[in-house]
């Protein structure tokens, strides 16, 4: 999905445009359908990846870092912002209970995961936040 900003810039750029362009406003609702026709066509015709490439651009796909890359007082900030909000030390609600006793292990596959890395995925802002 776009951000939040983003929708906001586009759609005021798109108002502004149309309304600068001598539509009145019976027209603008008709010529945002005619643009999304537009743009929707344009991606169909893209072979997929490109596709893909376009709308990840704009959905602004960030993958969280890796735990790996995390230093010793981020790790920090993280434990105090779980602690603050009364979050499990997975960050999920403090009363969550797991099958097998903790999120981090999936025994159907048999693949773990790291602490840090499960809480940035289910908070992929939080680094942005804690800053």
């Amino acid at each position: 999905m776009l951000g939040l900003k983003k929708i906001n810039q586009l759609a005021f750029l798109l108002v502004f445009v149309l309304l600068f362009s001598g539509c009145n406003l019976k027209d603008i609702g008709g010529k945002l359908k005619e643009l999304d026709n537009k743009i929707g066509q344009g991606l169909e015709r893209l072979p997929d990846k490109q596709a893909e490439e376009v709308i990840d651009f704009f959905q602004e796909k960030k993958s969280p870092p890796a735990a790996k890359d995390l230093t010793k007082e981020q790790k920090e900030k993280i434990d105090n912002w779980l602690e603050k909000n009364n979050l499990n030390r997975y960050g999920d609600p403090a009363e969550t209970m797991y099958a097998g006793g903790t999120p981090l292990f999936n025994e159907a596959t048999g693949e773990s995961v790291d602490r840090y890395d499960y809480i940035l995925k289910n908070h992929p802002n939080l680094l942005d936040e804690l800053n």
